[in-house]
């Protein structure tokens, strides 16, 4: 078969959520399955770098034109077709929402992270509410026909906020890559990382976007009013709505804030950190929480969306509205050395249940189908 494939989420200069999920997903894919044709879509008129996998039946087709055009005549003409513009496939997956238009022979496959702009409008701007809608998300995924959800929570909200039919909706879960994992914390890599970022010798960790969704606010909070020495250390590029958080932290020295960190300095960072605290109001899987766990790096979640279902009974779960929550089970991570050495132990056996090895083999079998 040939599969094309929109990877115009890879031209991003520094990764986030969808674009890490597109890259483990697809280096996984590629990894084991040598059989059918890969085409990779990228468009912009601009210069840009993407991974280069080097693989015989994985190739890219590159388009130079201006991004505003391009999805403008997506939108009001649903032309071109982005199966035909790459030269006919069988399937076309997009792994993630975005300006989308398909022939009718051409099968689709689209994921959803999350519908978060539904669920809360109030986390996003103006501008980024108006995207969703311009890139028609309810009609593509109505005209897919497979929908893969990153996790259970996922599949009921297009369930319940959109109607999508349950039986077109596969839940595959993200995975965790192998270099996060326990590491020695007297190994020069955790040393340069340390020395790198500056980080305080004790500290609790959120990694992820700076935005109001991940409820930094309330973890700002809860760490000014918490009786314990550690220090809260903010890992994440800045998103929308987070010019408050900036100003907050500027005039705090309980909170570093140290923007974004390179993905090979992650599983350091982990393991240096006391706890991840992750108390999101929101998420379609979280990530960081998977990863942590692999990490040996015991978690504080949100007790809603997809966080307990990810997280179970290797973490502590709280209410990300209840700012007293969140402050005890932080002063729990810090003073009952036995629960977090259990939940550590915990964490380690629940994170072997996600690989990108195991999304991408269930991803294959999609594709068969």
């Amino acid at each position: 078969m040939k599969i094309g494939i929109d990877a115009r989420c890879l031209m991003q200069d520094n990764y986030s959520g969808v674009s890490w999920y597109t890259f483990n997903l697809l280096t996984a894919l590629f990894e084991i399955d040598h059989e059918n044709e890969y085409i990779l879509f990228y468009n912009s008129s601009q210069d840009f770098k993407v991974p280069d996998w080097c693989r015989p039946n994985v190739r890219s087709v590159v388009f130079k034109k201006s991004n505003k055009i391009f999805n403008l005549s997506l939108f009001v003409r649903s032309q071109p077709k982005l199966d035909e513009l790459i030269g006919g496939v069988d399937i076309f997956f997009a792994p993630n929402a975005n300006f989308l238009a398909l022939s009718k022979k051409c099968r689709s496959i689209i994921t959803v992270h999350d519908l978060s702009w539904l669920r809360y409008p109030e986390f996003f701007t103006l501008k980024g509410r108006l995207w969703h809608k311009a890139v028609k998300f309810r009609k593509n995924l109505m005209l897919a026909d497979t929908i893969i959800a990153v996790s259970n929570s996922t599949k009921n909200d297009l369930v319940e906020l959109l109607k999508i039919p349950a039986e077109k909706i596969k839940v595959i879960y993200e995975g965790v890559a192998e270099k996060f994992k326990l590491l020695d914390k007297d190994s020069i890599e955790i040393k340069k990382v340390q020395q790198k970022y500056n980080l305080p010798d004790k500290f609790f960790l959120f990694l992820g976007t700076i935005e109001p969704r991940k409820n930094i606010l309330g973890l700002i909070k809860a760490i000014k009013q918490s009786k314990t020495d550690y220090k809260l250390v903010l890992a994440g590029g800045r998103g929308w709505k987070s010019q408050l958080i900036y100003e907050i932290v500027r005039n705090s020295d309980k909170i570093k804030l140290i923007g974004y960190v390179a993905e090979a300095d992650k599983p350091a960072l982990y393991n240096l950190a006391l706890s991840l605290v992750y108390p999101s109001y929101y998420e379609g899987f979280g990530l960081p929480l998977v990863e942590a766990m692999a990490c040996g790096c015991p978690v504080v979640a949100g007790a809603n969306s997809s966080q307990g279902e990810v997280v179970a009974e290797a973490g502590l779960l709280v209410d990300p509205y209840n700012v007293n929550e969140i402050k005890k089970a932080m002063e729990i991570m810090a003073e009952d050395v036995d629960l977090r050495n259990r939940l550590i132990e915990i964490g380690q056996v629940r994170a072997k249940n996600f690989s990108w090895q195991k999304t991408a083999s269930e991803f294959l079998e999609l594709l068969k189908k």
